[in-house]
């Protein structure tokens, strides 16, 4: 082992010992990693890999910890554009990776509003890539609207989005009514190989309700909300992934 100085070519090497590795169906106990300029060169108990002299090799000690791959957040909500003062993309992306996560998912919207304008066009999408660059933390995958501005109504440009950096579409905490627009989303989703993210409520069912339906909503005297709801959007979405093929 020598002082980088010494030679501008020694590479820079990363040794995490005494950790609990967890990685799904190779690692599930002690185990050491050894990663060498950002990537892994060897895991396992004791490491077979000896270190170059020209190296400068960092020891971390993870005993107590668990050492597993990044994780992936499907579901996250990052408020840029429009909402700035609650989260930016540099800061959900700097906690995601606190967290464990190196990538994360974001969606276009939510019952309340999540970004203003929707993603559901390439401009917004390319701006959320450059900001997750810039911001050099988790790595960002954006989700599209499937419909103009999360309405239900219209559908995206959904090449567009795909085109532009989207990973699939989703209006969020907002069901697709529609079954025909839904239908239309899925053949799209197909075209483009991407998968299509629904929240599965019919709102007719749930209109005024502020909890689950039974004894305590009805003690409570609140409105309630049957399970049914979700059952019904949950069959047919399924009947139209049978009938798109999706």
């Amino acid at each position: 082992m020598s002082n980088e100085s010494s030679n501008h070519t020694a590479s820079t090497t990363v040794c995490i010992q005494g950790g609990t590795v967890i990685d799904p169906g190779h690692v599930n106990g002690r185990a050491d990693v050894l990663i060498q300029n950002g990537k892994i060169l060897e895991v396992g108990f004791p490491l077979t890999h000896a270190a170059s002299q020209n190296d400068v090799v960092t020891i971390l000690n993870a005993s107590g910890c668990i050492v597993a791959p990044g994780l992936v957040d499907l579901h996250c909500h990052l408020r840029e554009p429009g909402f700035e003062y609650k989260e930016t993309i540099q800061t959900g992306s700097a906690s995601a990776v606190a967290g464990g996560f190196t990538s994360i998912c974001c969606m276009p919207n939510s019952c309340m509003p999540n970004t203003q304008p929707v993603n559901d066009n390439a401009a917004i999408t390319q701006f959320m890539l450059t900001k997750g660059k810039e911001a050099g933390k988790a790595r960002i995958f954006p989700i599209g609207a499937i419909t103009k501005n999360s309405d239900g109504e219209e559908l995206a440009n959904i090449g567009e989005l795909v085109e532009a950096g989207c990973v699939a579409i989703s209006d969020d905490g907002r069901p697709v009514m529609n079954s025909l627009v839904m239908r239309r989303a899925l053949e799209y989703a197909k075209a483009f190989d991407i998968p299509v993210i629904d929240h599965c409520e019919d709102l007719h069912l749930t209109d005024g309700g502020s909890m689950n339906e039974g004894v305590v909503s009805t003690e409570l005297g609140m409105p309630g909300i049957p399970d049914a709801s979700e059952e019904v959007m949950v069959a047919r979405n399924l009947a139209l992934a049978d009938l798109t093929g999706v």
